[in-house]
C-alpha cells in the first residue's frame, strides 16, 4: 500500500493543471530577445577636462556598466556583459561608468567623475548589438598630482616624505614602473621595520574627494588620512588595509568619512604605513598614478 500526502497530491494536481494548460493553449510562445553586448568602457581624453590626463598617463578600473534605455533603467551590470532586449528598432541608451569603491565588491557605484555614455542604435530581433562605449573625466573634475612625473616638484623635490617614527623613507625609481617612467617604492626589511610616508603640504580637500592609485605590493599597508586642525594638531585617520598583488592594481578610494571628521578650518595629507612582514626577504610597495579627484 503507497501512502501519499495531503501536500504531495496538492503538488502533483498542480502540475497535472499546469500541463493540461500549457497543452490546450496553442498560442502560447516565447519572445526572441535581441541582445546588446559591452565588453569594457574606454577611457579617452577630454580636453575640456581640467586634469592633465595624456591617453599614454591614465588607468581606470571601471568594473560595472549601470544603463538605461530610452530614459528608463535596465539595470547594472559586471563588465563584459551581454543583456536580452525585448524591443526592437531605434533605441537610445545612457551608459554609466561604475567601479568598487574602496574595492569592494558590495559597494558598486556609478563614479561621480566619468561622463556617462550616451548613444542611439537600432535593434534587430534576435540579433546581438555591440556597443563601444567610451568615457573620460567631466569638466568640472579637478584633481591633484594628475601626471606621471608630478611625485616631484620642479626645484622642491618630492611631494612626498617620511614621518619622523619612519623607518625608511620613498624614493622615486624606474625600475619597477606602471606607466610611464617612474613609480614610487617604499622597502622594508628586517632592520628598517616600518614606514609612514605622507605627502609634505596639508591641502583643503572637498567632502567630495576620491583618491586613485595604481598599487603593487607583497605586503599589507594601510591608506588614510591625517586631518590638520587649525591649531596644527595631527589626528591620524585609517580608511583601508590594502593587500598584497603581484600585478598592478587600479582603485578608487572615497575619503568623504574621513574628510567629514574635520572641520571648515581642516587640512589633510594622505599617508600610506606599513609593517615588516617575514614572509617576505625583501618588503616592497610601489605606488604609481596618484591622483586626489573632485569636483569644482
Amino acid at each position: 500500500m503507497i501512502f501519499t500526502s495531503k501536500n504531495t497530491l496538492l503538488k502533483i494536481s498542480a502540475a497535472c493543471v499546469i500541463l493540461l494548460n500549457t497543452h490546450c493553449d496553442n498560442n502560447l510562445t516565447a519572445e526572441i530577445p535581441s541582445y546588446i553586448e559591452i565588453q569594457k568602457i574606454d577611457y579617452i581624453t577630454n580636453n575640456s577636462s581640467t586634469i592633465p590626463h595624456p591617453n599614454n598617463y591614465h588607468s581606470v578600473n571601471i568594473t560595472d556598466a549601470w544603463i538605461t534605455m530610452n530614459g528608463q533603467t535596465i539595470g547594472v551590470f559586471e563588465l563584459p556583459c551581454k543583456i536580452p532586449i525585448l524591443n526592437e528598432g531605434l533605441h537610445a541608451f545612457d551608459i554609466t561608468p561604475g567601479i568598487k569603491v574602496n574595492g569592494i565588491s558590495g559597494d558598486r557605484r556609478k563614479y561621480p567623475f566619468y561622463e556617462k555614455f550616451q548613444t542611439e542604435i537600432i535593434i534587430d530581433r534576435e540579433n546581438t548589438t555591440q556597443i563601444l562605449p567610451v568615457t573620460a573625466y567631466k569638466s568640472n573634475t579637478q584633481s591633484f598630482y594628475s601626471n606621471e612625473g608630478q611625485f616631484e616638484i620642479p626645484g622642491q623635490g618630492t611631494i612626498l616624505e617620511a614621518a619622523p617614527t619612519s623607518d625608511t623613507m620613498s624614493i622615486i625609481q624606474d625600475e619597477v614602473v606602471f606607466q610611464g617612467s617612474k613609480s614610487v617604492a617604499i622597502y622594508l626589511d628586517s632592520s628598517n621595520s616600518y614606514f609612514d610616508i605622507r605627502n609634505i603640504e596639508a591641502l583643503e580637500l572637498p567632502t567630495n574627494t576620491f583618491l586613485e592609485l595604481n598599487f603593487k605590493s607583497n605586503i599589507n599597508f594601510n591608506v588614510g588620512l591625517i586631518i590638520v586642525n587649525d591649531s596644527d594638531i595631527e589626528q591620524k585617520q585609517e580608511l583601508i588595509q590594502l593587500y598584497p598583488t603581484e600585478n598592478w592594481k587600479k582603485i578608487y578610494l572615497e575619503l568623504t568619512p574621513l574628510i567629514n571628521m574635520g572641520n571648515s578650518l581642516s587640512k589633510f595629507k594622505i599617508y600610506f604605513e606599513g609593517n615588516y612582514s617575514n614572509l617576505e626577504l625583501e618588503n616592497a610597495v610601489y605606488l604609481d598614478n596618484l591622483k586626489l579627484v573632485f569636483s569644482k
